[in-house]
């Protein structure tokens, strides 16, 4: 054995039976008895820190509740994810997929609330509230994925319509439409990443788990597909919600006084994270796109 390359061995559970109806490639327990899946946990907080980002970065420029909920919902899949990944039980995995569900669910509000009056979007909140509520009791009683799968792809589906519809009909600034399809382009590009990368550890785990075998750790930490597809997820839902926050903006800005406040996108590298600046006049968002301040 190479210097800095230890073998794979499955260790045995400190929580007892794993209970999960759904597994993944990955050896379980091969560090440590009180962590099934080191790289999943591990990669779970991926989503913590993204979330506690946007509420940072959305609270330096106002308050928008529906917002923070929703990086406060994007931030509890981490933990929830944590929960499934270090036990395998039943009950984690059920917190796992319910704090997707929840998260999805808010975004979807955010996106499709924004132009409505009060009435409607207390029933839109309403609307959305019970379809997540039922769709998790169904789901945690019948364990029925496909069917949750379906509700989660509709939601999914539906934000990014949303959004799509909202760009065309009201968004008329080109240099923010450019901003919107560029946040958009990144999100997608890196949730069918993440979604092709976990497909591959579903179809060719038998092949990950010799390679792994064959370099050892820390090496084979890198072919644990699903701890990138944590990663990628993360990163796209993030996108999406600046591209939200974003439109929200925009369209909140068209219901005042256009001259006392305009905003801008600061995205230094495709290595940084975006986030959005409100700023008091045009030359100062000029200035900001020049700088990357």
């Amino acid at each position: 054995m190479g210097f800095l390359q230890w073998p794979y061995v499955e260790g045995s559970s400190a929580w007892g039976e794993m209970t999960s109806s759904t597994r993944f490639c990955e050896l379980d327990f091969y560090l440590t008895s009180y962590v099934a899946e080191f790289i999943n946990t591990a990669t779970s907080l991926m989503y913590l820190h993204l979330g506690w980002v946007g509420i940072q970065n959305t609270r330096r420029h106002g308050r928008d509740k529906v917002i923070i909920l929703c990086y406060a919902l994007l931030a509890s899949v981490g933990p929830g994810s944590m929960a499934y990944h270090t036990t395998i039980k039943y009950t984690g995995q059920m917190v796992d997929e319910f704090s997707m569900l929840y998260a999805t669910s808010a975004i979807l509000f955010a996106a499709l609330s924004v132009t409505l009056g009060p009435e409607s979007r207390t029933f839109l909140g309403y609307a959305v509230s019970c379809i997540a509520f039922a769709t998790s009791i169904l789901h945690y009683c019948l364990d029925y994925t496909p069917g949750f799968q379906i509700v989660f792809g509709l939601m999914v589906l539906t934000v990014f319509v949303a959004c799509v519809r909202l760009v065309k009909l009201r968004v008329d600034d080109r240099e923010v439409v450019r901003d919107m399809k560029r946040l958009a382009l990144f999100g997608a590009v890196s949730f069918v990443g993440g979604y092709v990368l976990w497909n591959i550890d579903n179809e060719f785990c038998a092949e990950l788990r010799n390679a792994r075998d064959a370099v050892g750790m820390p090496l084979g930490f890198v072919l644990e597909l699903h701890g990138w597809w944590h990663i990628f997820t993360g990163l796209a839902v993030y996108y999406y919600m600046v591209f939200i926050e974003y439109l929200r903006l925009y369209l909140g800005r068209q219901d005042k006084d256009a001259k006392s406040f305009n905003f801008v996108l600061i995205w230094r590298s495709v290595l940084d994270l975006p986030r959005l600046k409100v700023v008091q006049h045009n030359v100062e968002r000029n200035q900001g796109r020049r700088k990357g301040t």
